[in-house]
């Protein structure tokens, strides 16, 4: 998942940083408290003529690591609205993508943040990285699992949509109730979530009611949607749809698909599942 490929990341990279600083927002520190810790750590908690965070980013090389970033952000509205208390967070996070200095700034986080959708752009100051499955190079795992036949992987791989976790928690279902046997696992009619649906619970709760109506109306189209060119029945005002499908799409909720130069969305089988169990249409 995304702390597993940053910790590769800096693996990799730490030769070019002066600091590397990895520092967990699940418990959601307020902005000041958690500025006075990399401080003290940037100053080795002695007295510093630089009093601001972005100073140190500035005479420094650092890497800063913010995970679990959407502890602060609020839940039952929009994608990325903050906490009451925490918006001082977007106010940092707009400063240092606009400063110039020599650091780097890392969010993992299941909600992109408003600040970082505005700045990001190829020749922008701020990237997103939007993790995909990982495909055939998820076989090890399967293989360490002992499942078989390894003809039958790729299937499950594609259904489970390469997420490294959720084929995890796949294969220890299919060794305690299939003896391993993939071929016995996908000869069911229905998507099997198990487990998962503890996880995929904790990205819902996250949900507006809005969102979880357009989630509920998606899972139940045949086929992928092409937003501006909808014409069954939509279960909101499209002005009020359309900014529900961008909030969804910042919670990495929604399948982008192409069709030449058409843009269509869906939802993932495991996503779309999920939402048609415990979403009313």
């Amino acid at each position: 998942g995304k702390t597993a490929l940053a910790v590769q990341l800096v693996q990799q990279i730490q030769a070019e940083f002066d600091f590397i600083i990895w520092r967990s927002l699940a418990t959601a520190p307020s902005l000041p408290t958690l500025q006075t810790n990399l401080i003290e750590f940037l100053s080795g908690s002695q007295p510093t003529k630089l009093p601001d965070l972005i100073d140190y980013l500035q005479s420094y090389r650092c890497l800063l690591i913010f995970d679990d970033v959407q502890t602060i952000f609020t839940t039952g509205t929009w994608a990325g609205e903050y906490q009451p208390g925490y918006e001082n967070y977007g106010t940092l996070f707009k400063k240092i993508a606009e400063t110039s200095h020599n650091s780097c700034l890392l969010l993992l986080s299941w909600e992109k943040p408003r600040e970082i959708a505005i700045l990001e752009g190829s020749n922008r100051p701020a990237r997103t990285l939007q993790l995909k499955g990982l495909g055939e190079q998820a076989m090890p795992l399967l293989r360490a699992k002992e499942l078989a036949p390894d003809e039958k992987w790729s299937e499950l791989i594609e259904l489970y949509q390469g997420n490294p976790l959720w084929l995890n928690i796949v294969a220890a279902t299919i060794q305690e109730f299939c003896s391993g046997s993939v071929s016995d696992f996908l000869s069911y009619q229905t998507l099997f979530l198990g487990d998962l649906e503890a996880i995929l619970h904790q990205h819902f709760h996250r949900l507006s009611e809005l969102e979880k109506k357009a989630l509920s109306w998606v899972a139940n189209q045949p086929n992928a949607i092409e937003i501006l060119k909808i014409t069954a029945d939509l279960p909101m005002p499209l002005t009020d749809f359309l900014k529900v499908m961008q909030s969804l799409s910042r919670r990495c909720l929604l399948e982008i698909v192409k069709d030449g130069n058409r843009q269509l969305f869906t939802l993932q089988p495991v996503i779309r599942e999920f939402v048609k169990n415990h979403l009313p249409n």
